[in-house]
C-alpha cells in the first residue's frame, strides 16, 4: 500500500499540534500511568525496575521507527502484538515513514496510541555506532551515574524497642547505593548495594551492606549479540520455563496477555530474589539465535538436617531468625534457548536444569501436595510465534522431568481496523512446577490451572475506546485458602475518552467471582463459599501548561455467599507541578479511604523517588497524603525527597503487627535520594 500524498497532507494539517517533545515530568507521569494499569491490586513488593528501565531508556534514546525491529517495539509495553506487527508491516510495504504523522495511517493506531508513542520514537538518525570497542571512545561517550537513597519511618516500630521478643539487629534507617556506567549501549556496568530497615550495617552479625549485586554487559560483538557477567535475568517464550521477573497478566491493556521474550537483561535492582548470578551469552547465526547461561549463587532458606521446606524470598535479615536463613542453600542453574526466526514464524526451545546442594522437602499439606521435592529438576519448553495473513498466533508447551505438562496458546487479530481481538487458552497440570515460571495465570504459581481468556479493543468513534476481557478458570486441586477444587471468573469493561491532547478520562468496572475458605465461629473446619467482588473506578487526567491533575474515585462491593455486602472506597487528587526555573517538580496527593473490611481493601499506585515503586494497600478508615519533590540542581546533580503519611480515623490505637507495630494512628515515611551524573 502506497501512501496517498493528499491524505498525508490532511493528516499533517489536522494534527499539526500533536508532535512536541515530551518533557521529563510528562514522560514520568505517563510511565507511572502505564505501570498503574498493569499493576492494579498487585503485591506491594513487586519489582518493576526492568519494566521502568526499558521505558526510560527508550525515552532518553528514542527508537528510530524506520529502523526498529520487533524487539525494539516490544520495549513499548503499552503496544499490543497486533499494533507492533501492523507498524512493521506498514514500514516494510511503504519503505518507511516520511513524517511522524504518518503513524495515523497505520491500522490499529489511534491518536491516543500515537501520543503515547511520541516520547519514545524518532525519525532522526541513531547515535554513531562503533564496531570496535576502544577505551578512549568508551570514556568519551560513556556516562556514569551514582545514586544514593535513604528512608525511614518517623514513628518507632516495636522491633526497635525493648518490648520486642525478637528485636531487630540494626537501625530503622534503610539505604541504597547504585553505580551505573553506560557507553552507547555497547558497554553497561553497575553495582547495587542495599540495607533494609532493621538490618545491621556494621556489627557482630554483619559488616557492610546486607545485599550486594554487580553486572557487566557487552552488546553487538559481531555474531555475539550480548554477554553479561554477574547478575542477570532471563525471559524466553511465554514464561512457562523461564521468566522470573514481573509478568504481564490481566490488565486494562486487554490485548497484552503474554510476557515479551526479551532474552537476557542485567539485574540492577534491589530485589534479592528471582535473578541469576553467573554468565549469559546470546549469539545470532543467520536466522538462528542461541542463548546460554550458567548461574551459581546461594539463596535464603530455613534449613535443618540437610533439607529445606521452602525458599525465603523477602530479602529481610533483620532478626536473628531471619539472619540464620541468609544464603544457606547453593543453587546452580544451567540452561539456554535456541530460536529459529523466519519471515513470519519464530520457533524456539528453552531448557533449564536446576540443582540444590540440599534437598527441597516442602511441609506437605493438601494445597501443596504436588509441589516439587528433591535436589534437581529439569524443564523443557517449545515456544512459537507467527503471523498468518492478519492473524498473529503464539504459544508454549513445557514438560518437566517428572512428565508434568503445561501449555498456553493464543491468537490475536483485527477483523477491521477499529476492532482487535485476542484469545488465550491455558492448561497447567497439578504436577507441573517450575522455579522460574511467570506466565498468564490466576494463581501466583504456574500449576493446577486451566482457563480461557478473551479480550477485545474497539474504537467506535474518534476519541473513544472500549476495552473488555473475560477470563474463566478452574483448579482441579485445593489451593491456599481454598480447601476443595474450585473455579472462578473475572470480567472487565473500560471505556476511555480522550477529549483533547491535554484531557482524558476512563470508566472501569470489574467483576470477580471465586471460591474461598470461610471460617465461621460455630465451625471448626473452614467452609468453601463463593466470593464475589465488583470494583468501579473513574479516572480523569488533565494538563494545563506545567500543571497536571489526576482525579480518581474508586469503590468496591464484596459478598461472601448470601451474607450482606460490604463496601470499600477511596478517592484521591494528584497535582503535579513542573517549574522550568529552577528545575523543580512537585507531586502532591491527598487521599481518603473507607474500607473497614479487609476483603474491601484498595490499592493505589504512588509517585515516588527514582527506582522506588510504591503500591500501598489500604483498609480501615483514614486519609493519606504525600509530597514528592525532584530538584534538578544542574545537568549533573538531582535531588529527590518524599514525605508520606497515613492517618487512621477509625479509633485504632496501633498500626501493623509484630515487630512492625506502630503505637498510635499515624504512619509516616520519609525518603531522600541523590543522583549524580558525570
Amino acid at each position: 500500500m502506497k501512501t496517498k500524498p493528499w491524505l498525508l497532507i490532511i493528516i499533517i494539517f489536522s494534527f499539526s499540534t500533536l508532535y512536541a517533545q515530551k518533557d521529563e515530568n510528562e514522560i514520568q507521569l505517563f510511565i507511572a500511568d502505564v505501570i498503574e494499569q498493569y499493576t492494579a491490586e498487585a503485591p506491594e513488593n513487586i519489582d518493576l525496575t526492568t519494566f521502568y528501565d526499558n521505558l526510560m531508556y527508550c525515552a532518553h534514546h528514542p527508537i528510530h521507527i524506520n529502523q526498529a525491529t520487533r524487539q525494539d517495539l516490544e520495549k513499548l509495553t503499552f503496544l499490543s502484538d497486533t499494533q507492533v506487527e501492523n507498524i512493521l508491516a506498514y514500514i516494510y510495504l511503504n519503505g518507511g515513514l516520511k513524517t511522524i504523522y504518518e503513524l495515523r495511517l497505520i491500522d490499529g493506531l489511534d491518536m491516543t496510541d500515537i501520543r503515547r508513542m511520541l516520547g519514545f520514537i524518532t525519525l532522526e538518525d541513531k547515535e554513531p555506532f562503533f564496531k570496535e570497542i576502544k577505551l578512549d571512545k568508551l570514556i568519551k561517550y560513556g556516562k556514569n551515574e551514582i545514586i544514593m537513597s535513604g528512608w525511614q519511618g518517623a514513628e518507632t516500630k516495636q522491633g526497635y524497642t525493648s518490648q520486642a521478643t525478637s528485636p531487630y539487629l540494626g537501625s530503622a534507617w534503610a539505604n541504597t547505593f547504585r553505580y551505573r556506567f553506560t557507553s552507547r549501549n555497547r558497554l553497561l556496568a553497575g553495582y547495587t548495594a542495599s540495607k533494609d530497615a532493621g538490618e545491621q550495617f556494621w556489627g557482630t552479625m554483619n559488616k557492610g551492606f546486607d545485599y550486594n549485586s554487580a553486572y557487566a554487559q557487552l552488546n553487538d560483538l559481531g555474531k555475539i549479540q550480548k554477554v553479561i557477567v554477574g547478575d542477570f535475568q532471563a525471559s524466553f517464550g511465554q514464561g512457562l520455563v523461564l521468566h522470573p521477573s514481573f509478568s504481564i497478566g490481566r490488565s486494562s491493556y486487554v490485548l497484552n496477555v503474554t510476557p515479551r521474550s526479551v532474552g537476557f537483561t542485567k539485574h540492577g535492582s534491589t530485589a534479592e530474589f528471582n535473578y541469576f548470578r553467573g554468565m549469559a551469552t546470546s549469539a545470532k547465526f543467520g536466522n538462528v539465535t542461541l542463548s546460554t547461561f550458567y548461574s551459581n549463587r546461594y539463596i535464603d532458606a530455613d534449613t535443618a538436617n540437610g533439607k529445606f521446606s521452602s525458599t525465603y524470598k523477602t530479602g529481610y535479615h533483620r532478626t536473628e531468625s531471619e539472619w540464620r536463613k541468609k544464603e544457606t542453600v547453593n543453587q546452580q542453574v544451567i540452561g539456554g534457548d535456541v530460536t529459529l526466526n523466519f519471515s513470519k514464524l519464530e520457533v524456539g526451545t528453552t531448557a533449564v536444569h536446576t540443582r540444590f546442594n540440599q534437598e527441597l522437602s516442602p511441609d506437605r499439606s493438601v494445597y501443596n501436595y504436588f509441589y516439587f521435592s528433591g535436589r534437581s529438576q529439569s524443564t523443557l519448553g517449545v515456544h512459537y510465534r507467527g503471523l498468518w495473513h492478519n492473524v498473529s498466533f503464539f504459544g508454549e508447551t513445557a514438560l518437566t522431568d517428572q512428565q508434568a505438562l503445561a501449555t498456553i496458546n493464543g491468537l490475536s487479530f483485527s477483523p477491521i481496523s477499529t476492532v482487535s481481538l485476542v484469545a488465550l487458552n491455558r492448561y497447567y497440570s497439578p504436577q507441573y512446577y517450575s522455579f522460574y515460571a511467570t506466565a498468564f495465570a490466576q494463581s501466583s504459581k504456574i500449576n493446577d490451572e486451566s482457563g480461557t481468556y478473551l479480550g477485545v479493543e474497539v474504537h467506535p468513534a474518534a476519541k473513544w475506546m472500549i476495552r473488555a476481557y473475560a477470563d474463566s478458570y478452574k483448579f482441579q486441586w485445593p489451593k491456599y485458602f481454598i480447601s476443595s477444587p474450585s473455579d472462578g471468573a473475572e470480567l472487565l469493561l473500560q471505556t476511555d475518552y480522550t477529549s483533547s491532547k491535554t484531557t482524558s478520562m476512563y470508566w472501569r468496572i470489574k467483576y470477580e467471582t471465586e471460591m474461598k475458605d470461610y471460617s465461621a465461629l460455630s465451625t471448626i473446619m473452614p467452609t468453601v463459599l463463593p466470593y464475589k467482588r465488583i470494583s468501579l473506578r473513574y479516572n480523569l487526567n488533565s494538563r494545563y501548561d506545567q500543571l497536571t491533575f489526576k482525579t480518581v474515585i474508586e469503590g468496591n462491593l464484596v459478598q461472601i455467599d448470601q451474607q450482606p455486602m460490604t463496601y470499600g472506597s477511596t478517592a484521591y487528587q494528584d497535582i503535579s507541578i513542573s517549574f522550568p526555573h529552577p528545575q523543580l517538580t512537585i507531586n502532591l496527593r491527598l487521599q481518603a479511604f473507607d474500607a473497614v473490611n479487609y476483603n474491601n481493601r484498595v490499592y493505589a499506585y504512588e509517585q515516588d523517588i527514582l527506582y522506588a515503586f510504591s503500591i500501598p494497600m489500604f483498609y480501615g478508615i483514614g486519609t493519606r497524603y504525600y509530597i514528592n519533590l525532584k530538584y534538578q540542581l544542574s545537568k549533573h546533580l538531582a535531588l529527590w525527597m518524599k514525605i508520606a503519611q497515613t492517618c487512621y480515623s477509625d479509633g485504632r490505637e496501633y498500626i501493623g503487627s509484630g515487630n512492625e507495630t506502630v503505637k498510635g494512628n499515624r504512619d509516616t515515611d520519609i525518603k531522600m535520594m541523590m543522583k549524580y551524573v558525570f
